[in-house]
């Protein structure tokens, strides 16, 4: 397959913002003494995560445990939060069930507290949770209690996540989105899998027998389309999200990969060779050619589209090893954007303009030891970020629907995720994974 395309990027792999935080003292319309309510300023030039302690849950040991792994990491990988580690609490959590002794809390930094009780009774399941804010004494400051079945641990666990971080920071989480990948599914084969973006409930989305790769999300989530060599040539398929039966989007003689819906997903983007030579096609989301994008001898893959629909990032060796280009939507205005490193592939525009304040890309480049590493870069200023060094190599990131974090493979093992700022990494994913792309925000 490499013999097909030398260095189509994402075939290749597959085959083979700076975020912190308000410090969380008292904003001038605060009430006097640090009674007011902590906002978390996510616009500040001086910023600190906010530090909080996530205590097991009280009550059933199992789902207790759970759920506080669980909110721990969301809030950890979220960008605004200092999670504490809990080898240094000095609270009996016994005794002091889901209320606050303040002064044990205060003396290990906490600034807020996320408490809880699980009940478990049969197969259902009840959280009590609490949020208290050390600084305004021993009242919560938000209440939320979950109720159903057992199986839904993990699901109020990122339920409570998300409510504080609309709490502290007035903004949307990613903690109920998915990711899907490309996994082996035995030998020689590989399936599109999906999992929440944790690594929790992954499943596997195709069975076909056959190698399938490159999954894309459809804005609406319900979709994803995907490149397979179920008949022997690499073609474009769409399945739905939950699994079942496939659609043919694009069979022409060549390759037919890389698809990339718009963000209205009226459209899709994808890498064509049916006239010999790869080139970037727009088609209709059931896959009719609508128009060719580029033309020339050189090979023109991975496009990405900017969360407008205005612009498409894409990969060309024009200019003798492959970079980064951009062009408007009619295949109009072909730039090239990056100018450092002699190897550059899988663009993907941040899809939040709050998220990301300018139009920025994430990137792969390979550095002078043949390395792989991920990278963001501001398109106006062109100030790049470096998200990983001397971890291994590191590919295909894909952005938060938020802008605030990034999942992607990694030689370390499986999918990893970061914020914005590559200052912050844990492993969501420890099995075979392929260029994970991150699912859009869940509409339920």
């Amino acid at each position: 397959m490499r013999r097909l395309i030398p260095f189509v990027p994402a075939l290749a792999l597959a085959l083979g913002l700076a975020v912190t935080v308000g410090t969380g003292h008292p904003s001038a319309d605060e009430k006097p003494g640090g009674k007011g309510p902590v906002t978390i300023d996510i616009s500040g030039s001086k910023r600190d995560l906010y530090k909080i302690a996530v205590p097991r849950l009280v009550g059933d040991g199992g789902v207790g445990n759970l759920a506080a792994e669980v909110i721990s990491g969301d809030l950890l990988i979220s960008g605004w939060f200092k999670v504490l580690d809990p080898r240094s609490f000095l609270a009996h959590l016994e005794q002091e069930g889901t209320g606050l002794v303040v002064g044990d809390w205060r003396n290990v930094g906490a600034e807020g507290v996320s408490k809880g009780r699980a009940t478990v009774d049969g197969d259902g399941l009840t959280l009590d949770m609490k949020l208290y804010e050390v600084g305004r004494g021993d009242k919560p400051v938000l209440e939320k209690t979950y109720k159903g079945p057992k199986g839904d641990a993990r699901r109020f666990a990122h339920s409570w996540s998300a409510e504080l971080v609309k709490h502290f920071a007035n903004e949307d989480s990613f903690f109920n989105t998915k990711i899907a990948f490309a996994g082996s599914s035995g030998p020689g084969k590989k399936d599109i899998y999906a999992m929440d973006y944790d690594g929790g409930g992954v499943y596997r989305v195709t069975s076909n027998g056959s190698q399938n790769i490159l999954p894309a999300w459809s804005p609406s989530g319900a979709q994803i389309a995907f490149t397979t060599f179920l008949r022997g040539n690499p073609d474009l398929y769409a399945v739905s999200a939950g699994g079942g039966r496939s659609k043919r989007l694009s069979d022409r003689p060549g390759v037919n990969m890389g698809a990339a819906y718009s963000p209205d997903g009226s459209k899709i983007a994808a890498t064509l060779s049916q006239d010999g030579n790869p080139e970037i096609y727009l088609l209709t989301s059931e896959g009719a050619i609508i128009r060719r994008l580029t033309d020339n001898q050189f090979i023109d893959s991975s496009p990405a589209w900017s969360p407008d629909g205005g612009q498409l990032a894409f990969v060309s060796n024009r200019l003798g090893s492959p970079q980064i280009f951009t062009m408007s939507s009619t295949g109009a205005g072909q730039t090239r954007l990056t100018r450092k490193g002699n190897y550059n592939q899988e663009p993907t525009f941040c899809p939040s303009t709050r998220g990301c304040a300018q139009p920025t890309i994430a990137f792969t480049a390979r550095d002078e030891k043949g390395t792989f590493d991920c990278f963001t870069m501001n398109i106006a200023s062109g100030e790049m970020v470096r998200l990983t060094e001397g971890q291994g190599s590191n590919q295909h990131p894909t952005w938060a629907p938020n802008g605030k974090a990034l999942a992607m493979a990694s030689s370390r093992g499986g999918i990893w995720l970061t914020t914005a700022d590559g200052k912050t990494q844990k492993q969501a994913y420890k099995g075979s994974a392929d260029v994970p792309t991150w699912g859009p925000a869940s509409r339920r």
